[in-house]
């Protein structure tokens, strides 16, 4: 079998989006590959989730570097603004480590395919030094734009040196990968000296069919839940849902008093008074449970009778949220609060469920209308829609023959 050196900052068993990615992936990569990853030691940032370690298997070969951050929270943030103004690029003391261990440690011949993967971008910083050190064919995967994020921008001589180092991780990666291909098309316009597209690839975010295996218990037949499992955070608000359960309360009382909202995630408390206030004014239950272990989001999914995806108010959007396609394993209906535009909101409507613009406050109304009235039959359409090309197996089978791909390449050159 084929030997494989992955960096991701990110991964299991830290609780977020990338180290869940992560986790699944690992688990169907292995099968491919014996994989030995570089990643962080404990990261202060996340919770831990043991059952990530589970997913991800015990055949990878994992070496922890660390990257000391202060255990308080208020410390952690003059941290983060101290390094933020000295140095050009995220987590610089655990990429110094990530090289020097290269140095050491690795041999030229020891590996046959370099995979990388990000956020955060000091991961392909790590992957680009030991692509000039190894000369091994090299995948670069990005779950998130880095330098041209429309909502982390970066401003003035980091701005210039970040997209530096990103301009060289596309010249020099023999691979790229892509969730979204709006997120390929931002890459070919900002790089335009290097031809992307003829070595790049979109592949979505990706749900491990397995996972779903607990009983499901819907709620009591007299309450309607409502599910959003997520942050809200910056600009993605509660607002436009509180605003079209309002409007939906004038129209359709009988059904609000019936409602149950449930947000499974960390909300930002400038948006504790909103859903408070809802709670009082609409005479409906909202439950904000915080975040949870990964298996136990799954579980809720599954026990939901309408899904909510929420996003930040955009012309069109470049992301595409892993949740989203959690969502879509779970099988249950889908309501997208999302740009019209985009991959998430083509994907939902695709399938036939309804996306609303946020800012289109009466249309959510019409659909959240539509939706409780009919949840028969929404959950029948759910039930039927096929969604197996989302499988982790098929998704990271793609990726390891794009690995192989490289590798043959390399020995043609």
């Amino acid at each position: 079998m084929k030997k494989m050196l992955m960096i991701s900052y990110y991964a299991p068993p830290q609780l977020n989006a990338e180290s869940i990615l992560v986790a699944k992936t690992l688990k169907f990569l292995s099968r491919h590959f014996q994989v030995d990853l570089i990643t962080v030691g404990e990261e202060p940032e996340f919770r831990t989730d043991p059952f990530l370690l589970e997913e991800m298997g015990e055949r990878v070969q994992v070496r922890r570097l660390s990257n000391p951050k202060p255990s308080s929270r208020v410390f952690r943030k003059l941290y983060r603004e101290t390094v933020g103004r000295l140095a050009s690029i995220d987590n610089p003391i655990w990429l110094r480590a990530a090289e020097t261990y290269a140095g050491m440690m690795l041999k030229p011949d020891q590996y046959d395919v370099l995979y990388s993967r990000s956020q955060p971008g000091s991961s392909h910083l790590a992957a680009l030094h030991m692509k000039k050190r190894f000369g091994l064919p090299w995948i670069a995967q990005f779950s998130d734009p880095w330098a041209h994020n429309p909502y982390h921008p970066y401003t003035g001589r980091k701005k210039q040196v970040i997209e530096g180092y990103e301009r060289e991780v596309v010249e020099q990666a023999d691979k790229l990968v892509f969730p979204t291909q709006e997120m390929l098309d931002l890459y070919a316009a900002a790089h335009g000296h290097v031809d992307i597209k003829s070595k790049s690839i979109v592949l979505p975010h990706h749900y491990d069919p397995e996972l779903y295996t607990a009983s499901v218990q819907g709620t009591e037949p007299a309450k309607i839940r409502l599910a959003y499992i997520g942050d809200f955070y910056g600009l993605r608000s509660p607002e436009p849902l509180v605003k079209a359960l309002r409007v939906l309360k004038e129209r359709r009382p009988d059904l609000v008093e019936r409602l149950e909202l449930q947000v499974v995630g960390n909300v930002e408390r400038t948006f504790h008074p909103l859903l408070e206030e809802a709670e009082q004014q609409l005479g409906m239950t909202v439950q904000r449970i915080g975040q949870v272990p990964y298996r136990q989001s799954l579980e809720l999914m599954a026990q939901t009778d309408v899904l909510l995806l929420v996003d930040a108010p955009s012309d069109v959007n470049l992301f595409l949220s892993s949740k989203l396609i959690d969502y879509l394993g779970a099988r249950r209906p889908v309501l997208g609060i999302t740009s019209t535009k985009g991959t998430a909101g083509r994907l939902l409507q695709e399938y036939g469920w309804q996306v609303h613009h946020p800012d289109n406050i009466a249309s959510i109304a019409d659909a959240l209308e539509l939706y409780l009235s009919q949840l028969e039959q929404q959950q029948a359409h759910a039930n039927a829609i096929p969604v197996d090309r989302f499988s982790s197996e098929h998704v990271v089978g793609q990726l390891a023959e794009l690995c192989v791909e490289a590798m043959n390449n390399q020995i043609k050159a």
